[in-house]
Parts: C-alpha cells; structure tokens; sequence
C-alpha cells in the first residue's frame, strides 16, 4: 500500500510539474529584418514576431547605436502591437558610420531581442557637417586643392587645459605629413602658406555658456565675451574661419561646492558637472531645465546648446564668415576615473543630447571630440559599464602615454585629423 501510495504521490508531483512547465511566463522570439533603403541619414528594417509568449504584444520595434549591441535604452522606433512582420524606419543617422540593429518585442513578462545586424550609412546626401570617428580615415582623401583653401583658414577651439591637444595635435599632424602644414598663434593675418590654429585665449564654462542661467536683463559681462570676440577679429581683418567650445571636464567634473545631483528617476543617475559663473555657483548640472529639482542648479546641457546657436544667429545677423561649431565633451580617465562609472555615464547622456540637437537642423555643424577619440585607428570602439549601461570611453591609445590635453599624442593626431576634414568640407569639398 506504501508503494502503490509512493507511485500516486510521484506522479503528482510529475503531473504539477509538467503543469506549471506548460503555464511557464514566457517573453517573446522575435527575428531582425536585413536592412534595406540605407542613405547617409536613414535605414529601414523590421522584425518578425514567431511566438508572441504568454499573453500580447505591448510594444515592438528595432534599436540600434553605433558599434554596440543596442537595448531598447538606446535609439528604438515604436511599431505598434501584435504578432507577425513590421516595418521600422531608423532615423537621424550620421553619414559614413557602422550601427548595430535588434528587433526586439515586448509582453507583459519582458522584452526579448532578435538577431543582431550591422550595417554602414552612406556618405551624407543632405550635406550636413559632422566630423566623428567615421571621417578620421578620409583626411587623406582631401584633394589638393581644398587643403590650400584650408590654408587661408584660421580654426579656434578656445577652452582650457583639454583645448591644447587640439593645437599641438595639428603639429604632430605636419610632422607626419608636411602638406597639412599649420602655425599655432594668436590673432595671425590672413596667409596661403599654412593654416593658421589659434591658442587663445582660455575660455571656461563661464565665458562659453553658465552666463545664460542668468535671467535676462541680469547677465554678468561674460555674456558678451565670445560674440565680442567674434566682432574684433574680424575688425581687425583676421576672421575666424571655425571657432567652438573646447570643452575641459566641464560636463564631468567633481564641483568643489555642491558636488552630485540628486538621482535622476529616469535615466537613474547622478548628475555632476562644473558650473564657474553660473548663477548658482559652482554644483553640478543635468540634461535641461527639469534637472533644476536634482540639482539646484539652473545651468544644464540645454544652456550650452542655446548660448550656441546664439553665437551662430549672432554671426548671421552681422555677416561674418565666422563659423560656429556644437563640440561634445571630454571622455578620458583624467586620473581620477571621471570617465569611468556613473559619472562617465552621465556624460554620455550629455553628450548624446549634444548630437540629438545637431541633427535636429542640418544647417549645424559638429566637432564630435568625444567619438573621434572613443575609436583606435583600426575602428574598434572603447566602452565602459555601469548599473547594466554601456556607454563609449575614450580608448587606451588614445589617453595614454598623457602628452598633452590629458591625451596621447595618437588622439591628439585623430582629433587634428578630423579638423582639416571639417575645414575642407566648410572650403566647399563634399567629403567624396
């Protein structure tokens, strides 16, 4: 009786679990498109839904981010609900640049990812200027003819301690390949036998954007800085060509008042950054005007994108052939691991805000300082986790040995690269 009793019990226990295996919560399997109709901008693809789980579709889509095996964290469409074939558009792409694409799916249970598929945008077609990693390989490509328009140029990445690697990357350049030959000075007149690099002067936060927390109507006289800089060059018959912001650790730095934001509910992190001149001093700064709660401060990512797009509407209305460029930050270690973790983090979310904005209007113009330097020479990228993000840092060869601008001389030579890249595409050469 014992047994027959041991029998009945086994095949309960069988029996439930066989049950509950049937009744298990499953997530979707869903299978990446190829990737079709790709321009210098777009992509098209999609995914199929084989086995929608337990219970219905929620969401579907594809994501997709350069070089990295994306999450529905990064950029993602919202195709719309339920099983079988659907059709995503990917956007807002930069020109000449590899992205990795999922489909993905979503229940009630979790979100599952199809098949992981790469593929490289065209060169740009709506004429557009962004000099990131994608472009360093080109400089070699510029005809001849374009590197002497470069030559009567005068390129100005004005910023502090970070900015010098742009200058003395350009010297290295000419070391190497004495037609891209330059000098590094101040206020030079125009000249056809080099481009001239302007070293100065040394522009911080203060000068370059913290001045439009102010109220308007209570602006400090750094608000009128960079535009006066603007307008004495080119009274005095030396125009700036390019100027842009060199950005030093201004979106990562630890504040010496203040410190971190609060946590952001949305993206989970801190916020900090250096705000000298701010109206709220010196604490750190999140992505826009919302982040005043986190961190009582008023100045944010959106400041520094506002002040320059004035710099811009402002060389517009008085004629000058001044060009001003959108530059995203610094993603080095900087010794105390300020790319690195959370912090590093937060300066991703910046910077890509900063190339959120740029392609928002293709009349802008970006110096991608931060991917130029998160790619070696061979195209393989750099990255760094925190709390499950992933997110690109500046690689080894191009941080260390430390030369200058808390750089190596490699990256200072890939960031000098993509300036006679930019500078010719603004002469009038197409890229091709």
């Amino acid at each position: 009786m014992k047994h027959f009793d041991m029998i009945i019990s086994i095949g309960l226990i069988v029996t439930v679990l066989f049950l509950n295996s049937c009744n298990a919560d499953k997530i979707p399997t869903v299978e990446t498109s190829d990737i079709t109709n790709i321009t210098g901008t777009t992509a098209e693809s999609g995914g199929t839904i084989t086995d929608m789980g337990t219970g219905d579709i929620i969401a579907r889509g594809v994501c997709w981010r350069e070089g990295i095996t994306p999450t529905t964290e990064d950029n993602k469409t919202t195709d719309g609900t339920g099983t079988g074939n659907f059709i995503s558009s990917i956007t807002s792409l930069s020109p000449k640049t590899s992205y990795n694409v999922r489909a993905y799916a979503s229940n009630a249970y979790g979100t599952s990812y199809g098949n992981e598929r790469t593929f490289t945008t065209n060169a740009s077609s709506d004429g557009q200027i962004i000099a990131n990693h994608s472009i360093v390989k080109d400089f070699d490509k510029i005809p001849v003819a374009y590197i002497a328009e470069v030559k009567k140029m005068m390129v100005s990445f004005l910023g502090e301690s970070h900015s010098s690697a742009l200058r003395t990357g350009m010297e290295a350049l000419e070391e190497l390949y004495p037609a891209y030959s330059c000098n590094v000075g101040t206020g030079e007149m125009p000249t056809n036998s080099y481009l001239r690099v302007n070293s100065g002067p040394t522009v911080g936060e203060a000068l370059w954007f913290t001045w439009l927390a102010y109220p308007d109507g209570s602006r400090p006289s750094a608000s009128t800085f960079i535009k006066g800089l603007i307008k004495d060059y080119s009274d005095k018959g030396h125009p700036m060509s390019v100027i842009g912001f060199g950005w030093c650790w201004d979106m990562v730095g630890l504040a010496a008042v203040g410190g971190e934001s609060d946590t952001d509910p949305v993206y989970g992190c801190k916020y900090w950054g250096l705000s000298d001149g701010g109206p709220d001093g010196n604490i750190g700064w999140g992505l826009d005007a919302n982040d005043y709660s986190l961190s009582g401060n008023r100045v944010n990512l959106d400041i520094y994108l506002e002040a320059t797009q004035e710099y811009i509407d402002y060389c517009t209305l008085n004629a000058y052939i001044t060009k001003v460029v959108f530059t995203t930050g610094t993603v080095d270690g900087g010794g105390g691991g300020y790319f690195r973790g959370e912090i590093g983090y937060q300066g991703y979310l910046k910077n890509e805000r900063i190339k959120d904005f740029v392609k928002a209007d293709k009349s802008r113009i970006l110096f991608d300082y931060a991917d130029i330097l998160c790619y070696d020479d061979n195209g393989i990228i750099t990255t760094a986790s925190w709390n499950g993000h992933t997110y690109p840092v500046c690689t080894t060869a191009n941080e260390y040995p430390v030369v200058d601008g808390h750089i190596s001389r490699t990256g200072a030579i890939r960031l000098a690269k993509a300036q006679w890249w930019l500078l010719a595409r603004l002469a009038g050469w197409d890229g091709s």
